[in-house]
């Protein structure tokens, strides 16, 4: 059946700019609201009314696969940030990997955990109760200078908390004084124990430290490195690191005696890890997530829209 164009252009009008219902369009009308339906119908299938659909989140999808692609990263999420402040970024990009590893965590799996206040917020944001059977182990030592979102023993325990188990704790400082310090350490029992476990791991969270003034300060405050470790990483180039694992943005590790004085995870594991996820957000840790990347410190990246963008610039 045929219509007359201008009936289509004012059934059409009626229905998608004045948003009145079929039944409303075919008393006014004096049609039937079959007519209206078929009328509508046809219109779409003419050209004449055509439907543009905008997905608010296409460029994040885009920048997402671009990551993917140009890194060989098996998977990469961006959240959304229109001028969030530190805070909050943190916040909802420890929302997302909360949700993340909610859709990856299995039975059996054992999960590495490292410090800092985005891991922290990861663990804000699990529900107090998940009912997987999983093992838990701190991949860093820790330092009882550090506030509880940055403790790498409290994190690991509320993380733990979450499943109902005990953690798999390293009773040590992430960088001791000396080198004999740091081979004495290994040699204890408890520690020797939690080491084992770095070649089984499933699935690690690392968050990624940056070489700018604020977290260098707090690296220096705790103790963590002296002055002459700083000018000697400043020398080398280091952007960042994983979990106190220094990298320049090639991703080559920083070697200097400051490696011969840490109590975590061996990067060497960490290669081997099926799920390694870097979690860091703002477009200041852009080299240094760019570094984590390129050193193959990480094979999953869950970012925020700043940092990814800038990334793609630099690299």
């Amino acid at each position: 059946m045929s219509y007359d164009t201008k009936l289509m252009v004012k059934v059409a009008s009626l229905y998608y700019k004045e948003n009145l219902k079929q039944e409303s369009i075919a008393r006014r009308l004096k049609i039937s609201k079959y007519q209206v339906n078929r009328i509508l119908k046809k219109a779409l299938n003419s050209g004449m009314v055509q439907i543009n659909i905008i997905d608010p989140a296409k460029n994040i999808s885009d920048l997402e696969e671009k990551l993917e692609k140009r890194f060989n990263l098996k998977r990469v999420i961006v959240v959304e940030n229109f001028g969030l402040s530190d805070t909050e970024l943190k916040s909802k990009i420890g929302q997302a990997a909360a949700k993340y590893l909610l859709d990856i965590i299995k039975e059996d799996d054992i999960i590495g955990v490292s410090w800092g206040t985005t891991i922290n917020e990861v663990i804000n944001h699990l529900p107090s109760k998940i009912n997987r059977k999983v093992e838990v182990v701190q991949i860093t030592g820790g330092s009882h200078e550090l506030s509880i979102d940055l403790n790498c023993h409290d994190i690991t325990r509320r993380f733990a908390s979450k499943f109902g188990v005990n953690p798999h704790l390293l009773y040590a400082p992430s960088i001791v004084d000396s080198k004999k310090m740091h081979d004495m350490l290994l040699g204890e029992t408890s520690i020797k124990k939690t080491f084992e476990y770095f070649s089984k791991l499933t699935i690690a969270m690392v968050g990624i430290g940056a070489m700018y003034p604020r977290v260098i300060s707090t690296l220096i405050k705790t103790g963590h490195i002296s002055g002459i470790d700083l000018e000697f990483l400043k020398t080398n180039g280091a952007v960042g690191d994983v979990y106190s694992h220094f990298f320049n943005i090639k991703g080559k590790t920083c070697d200097s005696k400051l490696s011969e004085r840490i109590i975590a995870m061996p990067v060497e594991e960490l290669f081997k890890v099926p799920y390694s996820i870097g979690i860091a957000g703002g477009e200041l840790k852009a080299e240094a997530i760019l570094g984590a990347i390129r050193g193959n410190y990480i094979n999953i990246l869950i970012t925020d829209s700043n940092a990814a963008e800038r990334i793609m610039e630099i690299s």
